[in-house]
């Protein structure tokens, strides 16, 4: 027929005078971009950065002092005695004491027992001042070489324990910093396909809105030859109203979505000619399985990284606290060579050598049971550490089981609302000239546009559930 009103072309062109294409100056941004811009100038990311540093810098301080360390020790030191003065022994008199330690010591942790060597020099000069300075007013003490090996407590070794839980803090500062890192693209995307699905949905609303103003002009056309009622017509306006307002609330929705991503990247806010954002027609293939994100999981979550330090350092305190109940041993072993004289150089000559052990006990004959308390103390913390380690495991597994299974869940419910849309979109077009042409009433009209909006509108949650789980997920696992 001829005098066939085609609505489709109609509402078509008046759509695309509204919608500027790219290439007639609009702005347009990528989710690269954003993520980029997002990682560079989000507080977080600064934040994660210095936090990072700050961890390496305390590991590479703590590998520092597991080498090789040499100090100077100068110890100066001035004392009083004071006596009866009517004695007439000497150690008895009043006399003042002025004396001053050096010692030149080269250290290093014996890292497989636990204890500390050392060789050093050493240099003691003593002044006396007193009122009869007879005898030796001065004294040096020098002991150019001494060697000696100590050990607080014999059968603990501190350094195995103390590696493994710096080497696990560190793990888990570098996990922190690169998922921060990840969180922040994650976010970014969520709130860049937010953006894109409202631009969507007010595209739609639009187009719907237009469409009804079309129809309404026809109708009130219609209405003059009396072939469409008053109620018909009446009802027509209803509609339009109602899509009217149905663009506002799309519009506000899709302002807000602006806010959120323009408050992300810092910005004040985004272009106003801002192009519609793109989204990727291929969706990237997963090809995990759930005992594999699980692990992966796991190995990239700084929170279950700082636990496992938590728990390393809480066994740690336990197995000291169960060395520490019984009969304390500690080892102290010197050998050196030694001369006392009056002057410096003298000092230095003959040198006597000389030995000395000594061997620490300590019982805890009467504690009232402190050591036990302490050990049962941090045996409970190692066991709530390792209950909360546990925890942390579980939550980790069901996020990213749920995570894989959303999108898995959203891929196929993606692939039927697409030929959905196909579907209701052409029933709709066909609904909108059948009855621009008097072929349908208006209640056959609406319930087309109702299913068409519906079917799209399902089609943009499954779109954006799809990609908000595949870049979460992308963030639990690190993959690219």
């Amino acid at each position: 027929m001829k005098n066939r009103i085609d609505l489709r072309h109609l509402t078509g062109l008046i759509f695309l005078s509204l919608f500027p294409l790219r290439s007639m100056g609009q702005v347009s941004l990528t989710l690269d971009e954003v993520i980029r811009l997002a990682q560079d100038s989000a507080i977080t990311a600064f934040q994660s950065q210095q936090e990072f540093s700050s961890q390496q810098a305390s590991y590479e301080a703590f590998e520092a002092l597991r080498k090789p360390q040499l100090s100077l020790r100068v110890v100066p030191n001035y004392s009083r005695i004071v006596s009866d003065p009517s004695r007439d022994y000497v150690y008895l008199r009043n006399y003042d004491i002025f004396s001053t330690s050096a010692q030149l010591r080269l250290s290093q942790k014996v890292l497989p027992f636990g204890g500390e060597a050392y060789v050093g020099t050493q240099a003691i000069w003593s002044e006396y001042f007193r009122k009869e300075a007879s005898g030796y007013p001065r004294q040096f003490v020098a002991s150019p070489l001494m060697v000696g090996y100590s050990h607080d407590l014999l059968g603990y070794n501190p350094f195995g324990w103390e590696k493994k839980v710096e080497d696990q803090r560190l793990k888990a500062a570098r996990c922190q910093h690169e998922y921060d890192l990840r969180l922040l693209a994650e976010e970014a995307a969520v709130r860049y396909f937010r953006l894109a699905c409202k631009q969507r949905v007010l595209q739609m609303r639009l187009e719907e809105m237009y469409l009804n103003d079309t129809i309404l002009a026809i109708a009130r056309e219609k209405a003059t030859i009396a072939i469409v009622t008053l109620a018909e017509l009446h009802s027509i306006e209803v509609q339009q109203q109602n899509a009217a307002n149905q663009v506002e609330v799309a519009r506000k929705e899709e302002w807000n979505a602006r806010t959120e991503l323009a408050s992300l990247l810092r910005l004040e806010q985004l272009p106003a000619d801002l192009a519609l954002l793109s989204i990727p027609d291929m969706l990237p293939p997963v090809t995990y399985t759930s005992e594999e994100v699980v692990k992966l999981a796991l190995s990239n979550s700084p929170a279950y990284q700082h636990q496992m330090a938590e728990l390393t350092e809480a066994r740690h305190q336990e197995y000291k606290t169960r060395k520490e109940r019984g009969i304390n041993v500690g080892l102290d072993v010197n050998l050196g060579m030694q001369q006392v004289n009056n002057t410096f150089g003298s000092a230095y000559k003959n040198q006597h050598l000389y030995a000395l052990g000594s061997v620490q006990f300590s019982i805890p004959l009467m504690d009232h049971g402190a050591a036990k308390k302490r050990h049962e103390k941090a045996a409970a913390w190692a066991n709530r550490q390792e209950l909360a380690s546990q925890e942390v495991e579980r939550l980790l597994a069901e996020d990213a089981a749920v995570t894989l299974q959303k999108l898995q869940s959203s891929r196929g419910r993606l692939t039927s609302t697409e030929k959905t849309i196909k579907l209701a979109e052409k029933t709709y077009n066909e609904t909108a000239d059948n009855y621009a042409n008097g072929l349908c009433d208006i209640n056959t009209f609406t319930l087309a546009e109702s299913r068409w909006a519906t079917a799209y509108t399902n089609y943009l949650a499954a779109l954006e559930e799809f990609w908000v789980s595949h870049y979460h997920l992308q963030t639990l696992i690190n993959y690219e």
